[in-house]
């Protein structure tokens, strides 16, 4: 709920996220290397969901927002490296937006992303497809 600065409760409002690409779950072990003042550091994590154009994880030590780090993903067929900015980070997760990717790192993205797609349906069941089907009768 939203409080206007004379401490009296105001109407909410709204929260829209219109993103460009639709994000889907996946837990995929993420390394993530920071530039910091000392060197090169090179931290765990896992993904909570991810797209062609970003994804947000779970990471040991939380990453500044605005920071540029390299996030590394091992798919199936390889590993991708691929740059991006922290776009805001808390201790409990951490959102990245990548920088333009090359083509082997978007292939492999796309790909898992089609896996991902495949199985949603069983993962995350639409509760009223039956009941939809039922009334087209």
């Amino acid at each position: 709920m939203f409080v206007d600065n004379r401490g009296a409760l105001a109407r909410s409002r709204d929260y829209n996220v219109r993103r460009q690409e639709p994000r889907y779950f996946a837990s995929i072990p993420v390394g993530l290397q920071r530039f910091l003042r000392f060197g090169p550091f090179v931290t765990r994590g896992v993904s909570l969901d991810i797209s062609v154009r970003g994804m947000s994880a779970l990471v040991c030590g939380a990453p500044r927002a605005g920071e540029t780090v390299v996030i590394s993903l091992s798919l199936r067929d390889a590993a991708i490296e691929m740059l991006a900015t922290v776009r805001h980070s808390s201790d409990a997760k951490s959102g990245f937006e990548f920088y333009p990717l090359s083509t082997i790192a978007q292939q492999g993205i796309q790909a898992w992303i089609q896996e991902l797609k495949k199985h949603e349906e069983t993962l995350f069941p639409y509760p009223y497809a039956g009941a939809a089907k039922v009334g087209n009768d």
